[in-house]
């Protein structure tokens, strides 16, 4: 489809308070904003729905998940997929003025490549993908400060603004790095990603090893260095979490929650859940429900 496309130019005077560098909103997107540029930098997540993204010249499909850096003066609009009410498009906006970002940079120094990386007038827009749900409790959090301000909501927004940035950092990292020159972190952590998205498959630590380029033997030593646990005990903790989880937030049998964290041996699971928890699965139940 077409967009309306104009000059117009959001200026950082209409979001920004005094003493509050940032601003924090989540929007409904429509039909009816024209495409558009800012005086600063936006970091724009999608929270709900899905749609399209008409952003420098490109059409760019979006949906929950989906985060965007967006640099001064990048000109773009979101529009949903469609116009029903019951279908939204729904996304959270940080808007960083550029003297924010100074700011920061000086508070920490030893995060410099970082800001250097956002402050290149190179830079253009990217996306990067959610897998996990970790961004999106990020800017729940986020915006959650930004509207109550609790007593040190400018400390925890920071924080949370820091984390954002290093994640999108790192993400570029590997995205621009050449295999031959990735550093060793990467790829496992690109393995630990794929673990906590796929705990429930039949993990293999010869085929992850294999993935990150390494041998078993320094996969192993490097996991192990990264997370303090070896591959097994890492894969049966997120496991056990995600059966925590189910078994305080469903109805499911132990039995069929077994099988959803990815033990078919219903034997083994109990007794591994009561090694990690120190209780049964009935009892964990009884005990956070209060039963």
């Amino acid at each position: 489809m077409s967009i309306k496309r104009s000059t117009y130019v959001m200026s950082a005077d209409s979001f920004f308070e005094p003493g509050v560098p940032l601003y924090v909103n989540r929007a409904y997107e429509s039909f009816d904003m024209d495409e558009h540029s800012h005086e600063f930098v936006e970091i724009t997540y999608v929270s709900e729905g899905a749609g399209v993204h008409y952003i420098a010249g490109e059409t760019v499909p979006v949906e929950h998940g989906t985060l965007f850096f967006i640099p001064v003066g990048q000109s773009h609009v979101f529009r949903p997929k469609t116009p029903k009410k019951d279908r939204p498009l729904i996304v959270y906006n940080c808007l960083l003025p550029a003297a924010y970002l100074t700011e920061l940079h000086n508070g920490f120094p030893y995060a410099a490549e970082i800001f250097n990386c956002f402050a290149d007038e190179k830079l253009t827009w990217f996306s990067i993908k959610d897998p996990t749900g970790e961004y999106h409790a990020m800017f729940r959090e986020l915006y959650q400060e930004f509207a109550a301000r609790p007593p040190g909501y400018l400390v925890v927004l920071t924080t949370i603004v820091m984390r954002i940035l290093t994640g999108l950092y790192r993400h570029k990292l590997q995205i621009e790095s050449p295999i031959s020159e990735r550093p060793q972190w990467i790829s496992v952590d690109e393995a630990i990603t794929y673990i906590d998205r796929n705990y429930a498959s039949e993990l293999r630590l010869t085929e992850l090893a294999a993935q990150a380029r390494l041998s078993e033997r320094q996969f192993s030593r490097l996991f192990r260095h990264q997370t303090g646990m070896s591959f097994i005990e890492y894969v049966q903790g997120i496991r056990m979490d995600a059966a925590c989880r189910l078994l305080a937030g469903s109805q499911s049998q132990v039995d069929e929650i077994s099988s959803a964290v990815g033990y078919a041996d219903r034997k083994f699971f109990y007794r591994l859940f009561k090694k990690k928890t120190g209780v049964t699965p009935r009892q964990y139940r009884e005990a956070i429900r209060g039963d």
